[in-house]
């Protein structure tokens, strides 16, 4: 439909028309102009990168294990006493699932005494070298670490353990135990 006063030709969809311009360039791409630059490329491998974001192997961590005399539990602390396996043997099968959990605690108790007790020496050992032969200060890091952080002494983690097999077990395995 001519309307009058209209001189050119027009076509009302054109707009619609996406295949026009298309071998123009398209409205995007004034985008690029705020792309971030492309990388230059050197040449280079990133393996240089690759040790950087590569996970570090874990260092091997003081591990402490406490076994019952009949091999039936297992458990494993690591240094500050936080138990980090525990492995319960077919031998356990004649157990009650109470006395199980019973003995897996009982073990569970003797590790974590005996691994702080390893943090005690360790803290003793590391202070010292600090501190020097220092009587008084020697003193006073005894008492921060047995009183304050109430870790026990290597003795009292043994005399623990012994006591607990004497007096729970009817054979005493005390000797095979002692030896470290």
């Amino acid at each position: 439909m001519d309307l009058p006063g209209n001189d050119y030709v027009s076509d009302d969809f054109g707009a619609l028309d996406f295949t026009a311009g298309a071998a123009e360039e398209s409205s995007l791409d004034a985008l690029d102009e705020y792309a971030p630059p492309e990388p230059a490329d050197t040449g280079a491998d990133l393996d240089a990168l690759h040790g950087l974001t590569e996970k570090e192997e874990e260092s091997e961590l003081e591990l402490f294990t406490v076994t019952n005399p009949q091999g039936s539990v297992s458990v494993t602390a690591m240094m500050g006493g936080i138990i980090q396996k525990i492995t319960v043997t077919d031998k356990a099968s004649r157990m009650t699932e109470s006395g199980l959990a019973e003995e897996i605690f009982v073990i569970a108790d003797l590790a974590r005494q005996k691994a702080r007790a390893a943090q005690h020496t360790f803290m003793m050992e590391s202070m010292n070298e600090l501190t020097g032969d220092g009587e008084e200060a020697n003193a006073l890091l005894r008492e921060f670490v047995e009183m304050t952080l109430n870790l026990p002494t290597p003795e009292e983690a043994a005399a623990a353990e012994a006591e607990v097999f004497a007096t729970r077990y009817e054979v005493d395995y005390t000797s095979r135990y002692n030896e470290r």
